[in-house]
């Protein structure tokens, strides 16, 4: 197995951003912003750039390695089957997350980048490029934020005091209507930032204890799930499995312990688990 240095890979990250997304950033034209599957579904030309140098630089690092990028994907230009039969590496790149805060000049959007090996999530990388926050993390090395060891943070209150992100764009439309109330009544602080990349750095940063998604895009969850588990949190797939690189279904949900997960899956997930 090839040594990957994960700070090497964190400059590179860092320089794509810095040369083909942040000066796009509130200067985008009309003309540079496409939709893709639908009128929120938006990619930009920062997006496609990034993604091609990305690419180039990753084949470079692993030779006869595999790159899965959300737009390459999107184009059909790359399968996602590879993730599920690939036992090479496998870097899967989601170069700007949160593409319609960035398109809207809004600050929450980043870059996020996984390397799997053998159907297992071995490394990951997440950048605010606004903010310059930077998280690494390793399989079996735990987690780095701004170069510093974190953990996920313990959580001593109520789920009604406490803080977290539950999206709900993807879950069927009554799912969706019957849980809005039931997250009101008996949640705290929930929201979403259509970012996952700052969803989960404002967990490893203390700021937040949950998170909660219906939807597990490779790009988005891979680096980020690997992420929670090396800080010492507790991630499992709604049927209660764990999150492997090649899964594409089923919603996750992380927290600090097993007993928050059932308490959050209990209030929200047991009665439509049950009925499917």
């Amino acid at each position: 197995m090839p040594h990957i240095n994960p700070e090497k890979v964190a400059t590179y990250i860092r320089e794509v951003a810095a040369d083909k997304i942040l000066p796009r950033w509130q200067q985008l034209a009309k003309h540079e912003i496409s939709t893709k599957s639908g009128p929120t579904d938006l990619v930009t030309v920062a997006d496609l750039e990034a993604e091609e140098d990305l690419t180039h630089i990753f084949k470079d690092i692993i030779p006869g390695s595999y790159v899965l990028g959300e737009e390459a994907v999107s184009k059909k230009e790359t399968d996602i089957g590879l993730l599920g039969s690939e036992e090479g590496y496998v870097w899967v790149i989601d170069p700007v997350d949160g593409t319609l805060n960035f398109a809207e000049g809004r600050e929450r959007f980043g870059t996020i980048v996984a390397l799997a090996h053998k159907g297992e999530i071995i490394q990951g990388w997440i950048l605010d490029i606004p903010q310059d926050r930077m998280a690494v993390g390793e399989k079996g090395s735990g987690v780095q934020l701004n170069g510093k060891r974190t953990t996920y943070p313990t959580m001593n209150k109520s789920l009604h005091d406490t803080r977290g992100f539950i999206s709900r764009k993807f879950l069927p439309p009554k799912m969706r209507e019957e849980l809005k109330p039931v997250i009101e009544a008996e949640f705290g602080n929930v929201e979403t930032y259509l970012c996952c990349a700052h969803e989960y750095l404002d967990i490893l940063a203390g700021q937040a204890h949950f998170s909660m998604y219906s939807r597990i895009r490779p790009w988005d969850h891979q680096a980020g799930a690997m992420m929670m588990r090396e800080a010492g949190g507790y991630v499992r797939k709604w049927d209660g499995s764990e999150y492997r690189a090649g899964d594409q279904r089923g919603g996750i949900i992380c927290t600090p312990n097993e007993n928050v997960w059932s308490e959050i899956y209990g209030r929200l997930l047991a009665d439509y688990i049950k009925a499917a």
